[in-house]
């Protein structure tokens, strides 16, 4: 998942951004701002350009590094690139002004959802379970354990995930370390080395259903993995602008049934002032090409052209809808 870089950090929390009026999107050359170098959405920023290309063998589009979705909403809205990559509770946070954010970001609109199953995957160590009685959020919140958390680094939208559902079942991180507990913050890759080490009972992140880390840490221990209830997932969806998903019971061998859960979506996002015809072009070309995208990487076998208007953070782009109602998606 993705940080807020230092070279955003100060138009993020508020300071003033120049607005380049040259960078309006071009015809045939664009930048898409993504995350690190490596990574899920590098090679999304390549399937991008294989999409473009291949209905418009002149276009280009750039892949440029960045902090992630935050320091992407000022880009866009700055127009320092012609579209970015941002999870849906990320814009949604943008264009209301929460923090990092000093003030709104009200010119971001959607273009097209790129994923949106990367799973909240909350797992408990089966002998932490076990010893406390904890099968259950429920059971977290009565029991009170001195439970060890790892959660995902701050500023990243997948600790916003885990803190919100935590709050709606009552439970703090304060509460936490008033138990005798403790919360530790690391990626993915981190997570899995404290889970190993036995540095940690519990975690809770985002991350697409079998992924390696996933994977890792059942290989290594036996776990159980929390339910949340309907009202839980609809009251942070609400109040995230995120989506649900279920994991299937045949993902996992510890689970005996399927899963249902919550899950961020990535989204390409672009500026509102954006001329219809251009967004509808790279609209158009994305629904078509969806196989270049898909080829990207194997978890994006699942993107599919209905999949791209799946999201409900934020308005789309008048372009976008009129791509998406021609293609009989809206």
């Amino acid at each position: 998942m993705i940080n807020i870089s230092k070279s955003f950090k100060s138009a993020v929390f508020g300071l003033t951004v120049a607005v380049c009026a040259s960078t309006a999107i071009a015809q045939d050359g664009y930048v898409m701002a993504g995350a690190s170098p490596g990574g899920l959405w590098s090679l999304l920023g390549a399937g991008v350009d294989k999409a473009m290309r291949a209905s418009h063998p002149e276009a280009t589009v750039t892949y440029q590094t960045s902090g992630g979705g935050f320091a992407n909403a000022v880009q866009v809205s700055s127009k320092k690139v012609d579209f970015g990559l941002m999870h849906d509770a990320e814009a949604k946070i943008a264009a209301t002004g929460g923090a990092p954010f000093k003030s709104p970001i009200k010119d971001i609109r959607a273009l097209a959802v790129m994923y949106n199953f990367a799973a909240f995957h909350p797992m408990i160590t089966k002998d932490f379970a076990d010893k406390y009685g904890v099968n259950s959020f429920e059971d977290l919140a009565a029991k009170k354990p001195p439970v060890r958390l790892i959660l995902n680094k701050r500023g990243n939208i997948a600790h916003n995930q885990a803190v919100e559902v935590l709050a709606a079942y009552g439970i703090s991180l304060d509460d936490i370390k008033a138990w005798g507990g403790s919360i530790q913050y690391s990626g993915s890759k981190g997570s899995v080395e404290l889970m190993k080490n036995r540095q940690a009972d519990f975690v809770a992140n985002n991350i697409f259903v079998g992924h390696s880390s996933i994977r890792e840490v059942l290989n290594s221990m036996p776990m159980v993995l929390l339910p949340l209830t309907q009202a839980i997932r609809d009251k942070v969806s609400g109040s995230m602008g995120t989506g649900q998903m279920t994991i299937p019971a045949k993902a996992y061998d510890i689970l005996k049934g399927d899963l249902p859960t919550l899950a961020l979506t990535a989204m390409l996002v672009v500026h509102a002032d954006t001329s219809d015809a251009e967004v509808y072009k790279i609209t158009k070309a994305l629904v078509k090409n969806v196989g270049e995208i898909q080829s990207a990487h194997k978890a994006m076998r699942s993107l599919n052209p209905a999949m791209m208007v799946k999201q409900n953070a934020i308005a789309f782009h008048p372009g976008a809808v009129k791509a998406y109602k021609e293609a009989g998606l809206m």
